[in-house]
């Protein structure tokens, strides 16, 4: 990397830890690209030569944050990888739980974006992920190939993207939006479990519909 590339790349990283300070302490709302470059200690038009926008910097955040989140292998072989994508949804809660409200600002500020291609920049790294473990699981025959890989990743995606979105909207706690997820995935997949996942995916849809029996009582 040249000298000119590591100047760029730091003054991005002071940007980033920046805008992360504004959000926490004082609010979303308070995030504008001249503040921005005050607390960061930049000229006034660094941040518009590094980010094309306020919401790509909160993109820039969500994605060092997916790289942080501890996400586990798919080739683990003491557990299925069905259940490993059933049970990733708890490892975004638990990590997002740290910081909460930063967090919940950080995904309204991308949700309530005017452009919908920095919005799909921001799905595309949750997204990989998805995609990676269903394609594993129909590899590991737990899961039927009738349906196309990319319908069945797609319709998981969204209903992730969904309910992960009211949770951003403050609609929903984090416990609530992250067990709804998983009991929309479990009875999403369960039609195309095999010998292999069955057991497992019924015992879940059990375990996941008492969960939201608590939450309605």
């Amino acid at each position: 990397m040249s000298r000119r590339e590591e100047n760029k790349e730091l003054k991005r990283e002071k940007i980033i830890i920046a805008a992360r300070e504004i959000i926490s302490f004082q609010g979303l709302d308070k995030l504008t690209m001249r503040y921005l470059a005050e607390k960061a200690g930049v000229s006034s038009r660094t941040p518009y030569n590094l980010f094309e926008s306020k919401t790509d910097i909160l993109v820039a955040i969500m994605f060092d944050a997916v790289k942080h989140m501890g996400l586990p292998p798919t080739d683990n072989a003491n557990q299925l990888v069905i259940e490993q994508l059933i049970l990733l949804p708890d490892l975004v809660k638990d990590f997002l739980a740290n910081e909460h409200d930063f967090y919940r600002d950080v995904l309204w500020g991308i949700i309530s974006s005017d452009s919908k291609l920095t919005r799909d920049t921001a799905t595309t790294a949750i997204t990989g992920i998805i995609s990676t473990l269903v394609i594993a699981a129909v590899n590991q025959k737990e899961c039927s190939d009738k349906l196309k890989v990319e319908i069945l990743s797609t319709h998981l995606i969204t209903q992730f993207l969904a309910i992960i979105g009211m949770w951003g909207g403050s609609q929903l706690a984090l416990d609530q939006a992250i067990a709804n997820i998983q009991f929309g995935w479990v009875n999403t997949l369960q039609p195309y479990s095999t010998r292999k996942s069955k057991s497992w995916l019924s015992q879940a849809q059990v375990t996941y519909a008492e969960g939201l029996e608590e939450f309605l009582a």
